[in-house]
């Protein structure tokens, strides 16, 4: 009986000892390593001189936070695209541009980058996230920049390096940017900041202005207006979040801007371009008043001068008239779509140049179809100036609905001097 018990006691005691044995390995093996600790901060960028980069542009820094306050700092840009391609405006205008987030390097490449290389404002701003908040965002930009995960379809509104960077901060507080910038006026629409774009680049400016569509034109928000850098650098320091130093009262989301570089010279943009009102109401006076003249010279009959006449007005209406349709019919683009100048701006004008290319060949009949094509003209477009003078059309600027419809009087005036005998 006690060869039995003694028995089992070893057998208890190399248990006891297996498993303090197991407790103490246990015990000694290492924790598991914190979660990495990381800032957040972002960039941005003033306009430069090319015309992809006039809209200004922004960027994420990710730092890494290490021991002995060493930290690893990217920069990840949600804006590129292959803008050395040729041919990329029409695809842009076609919805057919592929955009992709890259990584720019840290904050010295950037700022070399984008401020010695391009000649452009650099300001950078401390982010106020907490370590969850910035490890949300840092691990969505390192998972974002994987090429198998970068590229997105762009859109100028909705899919820039602006708006990806807007909606990520939103997602990591909280929704707390929407919530307390959606409904507050920003005192814009986007044709205002198209037209601040493209400042100076005459023919951009008009056919950016004829071709974008009423909805270029509804009033938008702040939140909606964190589509533009500066508004980014300006309304995120407007958002208030929870101290991430643990402090009672809460703290802007973007601290002071810092600045990293500056421009020489000029800023590329000082403004909204009004080339489009310049030209339209330059245009439409010169055509009333040649209207004029041509009425008291020639009479009942329209002379070579006239053909002239005729044709500098009408050709660019036509063609505009064309670039609007081609646009509202084959682009995918929304924007370019719902275009209320296609009952001002007619690409019917284009039939003009066959009366007016037998008036230059001294052949001053005037067909019966023009005589109608007059009226109806006139009232179509008058029609439209209407539409808007009582807000039912809303798009800008009306200066060309208002220089179509005077194009169109003029016509109608001046050939009620030619005689019905001509035709």
């Amino acid at each position: 009986m006690s060869i039995r018990f003694s028995r089992w006691g070893h057998i208890a005691l190399l248990a006891s000892l297996f498993f303090a044995l197991h407790g103490a390995v246990a015990s000694a093996a290492p924790p598991d390593p914190p979660p990495p600790r990381y800032r957040i901060d972002l960039l941005t960028i003033g306009p430069g001189d090319s015309l992809p980069t006039r809209g200004g542009h922004a960027a994420l820094v990710a730092c890494e936070l290490l021991s002995e306050g060493r930290e690893v700092c990217t920069v990840y840009n949600y804006g590129d695209a292959p803008f050395e391609e040729s041919g990329i405006e029409f695809r842009f205008v076609f919805g057919h541009v592929r955009g992709f987030l890259s990584v720019v390097g840290d904050v010295y490449d950037a700022t070399e980058h984008y401020g010695l290389h391009q000649d452009r404002d650099v300001w950078l701003q401390a982010l106020a996230l907490n370590d969850n908040q910035a490890r949300l965002v840092a691990e969505r930009l390192q998972w974002q920049a994987d090429p198998a995960n970068r590229e997105y379809d762009f859109h100028h509104l909705h899919a820039t390096c602006t708006t990806g960077i807007r909606d990520l901060l939103d997602e990591a507080t909280g929704g707390q940017l929407k919530a307390q910038l959606s409904g507050q006026s920003d005192g814009a629409t986007v044709r205002h900041y198209q037209q601040q774009v493209f400042d100076n680049k005459l023919l951009v400016t008009v056919l950016s202005d004829a071709a974008f569509g009423r909805l270029h034109d509804a009033p938008v928000d702040k939140y909606f207006g964190l589509l533009m850098p500066w508004n980014q650098r300006a309304y995120l320091q407007d958002v208030m979040v929870a101290d991430p130093a643990g402090g009672e009262t809460k703290v802007p989301l973007a601290g002071p801007p810092q600045v990293l570089a500056q421009r020489g010279g000029r800023p590329p943009i000082s403004g909204r371009s009004r080339f489009t009102w310049y030209l339209g109401g330059i245009g439409c006076s010169l055509t009333l008043l040649f209207a004029l003249v041509l009425r008291r010279r020639d009479g009942d009959t329209p002379s070579r001068l006239a053909g002239l006449w005729l044709v500098a007005w009408a050709l660019p209406m036509g063609i505009l008239g064309a670039v609007i349709v081609a646009f509202s019919m084959a682009s995918t683009v929304p924007e370019l779509h719902d275009n209320e100048l296609v009952v001002s701006i007619l690409v019917s004008d284009l039939a003009l140049l066959a009366p007016a290319s037998a008036w230059l060949r001294g052949k001053p009949r005037v067909p019966r179809w023009l005589r109608h094509y007059a009226t109806a003209r006139l009232v179509v477009v008058g029609l439209a100036v209407a539409a808007r003078a009582a807000g039912l059309f809303i798009q800008q600027p009306w200066i060309l609905p208002v220089a179509s419809l005077v194009c169109g009087f003029s016509l109608w005036w001046m050939l009620r001097a030619a005689p019905k005998a001509q035709d």
